[in-house]
């Protein structure tokens, strides 16, 4: 099962990066050689990195791969490593579930009042939805990950 989730998170990140050289190229194409942009590009590019940033977030957390800082870590006994590895899990998995907490009360507000990307007129409420289950995996995962 989870071998199919990351298969899916990871297919789910490709096609937001294809999405987002296709809509560049479209872009780029259109107004150097027709002189006629995308419309919306600049909207569209904004959404999908939006998405493929939380779509990437509990790929990241599985991977270890967050930006760490360890200067003191070769100097500590080993023991010492995995509970400071231990605590950070609990402190990233803290932090993770306060945003998804606040993408809630944010996707809600969207929902109610029917926030629309301007250009476009995309619902802004999925982007939350997406975000709040993103955070929500990387903070199960923040937790159970055993750090390297």
């Amino acid at each position: 099962m989870i071998a199919r989730a990351r298969f899916a998170l990871n297919a789910a990140a490709a096609v937001l990066m294809a999405g987002l050289v296709l809509v560049t190229c479209i872009d780029v194409v259109g107004r150097y050689l027709f002189d006629s942009p995308l419309g919306g590009a600049f909207e569209l590019t904004q959404v999908l990195l939006g998405a493929l940033v939380f779509v990437a977030l509990p790929l990241t957390t599985a991977a270890g791969a967050h930006v760490e800082v360890d200067l003191l870590v070769p100097l500590l006994p080993q023991a010492m490593v995995r509970v400071l590895g231990w605590l950070g899990g609990i402190v990233t998995a803290a932090v993770l579930l306060y945003f998804a907490f606040r993408l809630i009360i944010l996707t809600q507000d969207h929902l109610a009042v029917g926030t629309r990307t301007a250009a476009l007129g995309l619902p802004m409420w999925v982007l939350g939805v997406i975000g709040v289950a993103s955070c929500c995996i990387a903070a199960v995962i923040a937790m159970v990950r055993r750090p390297t």
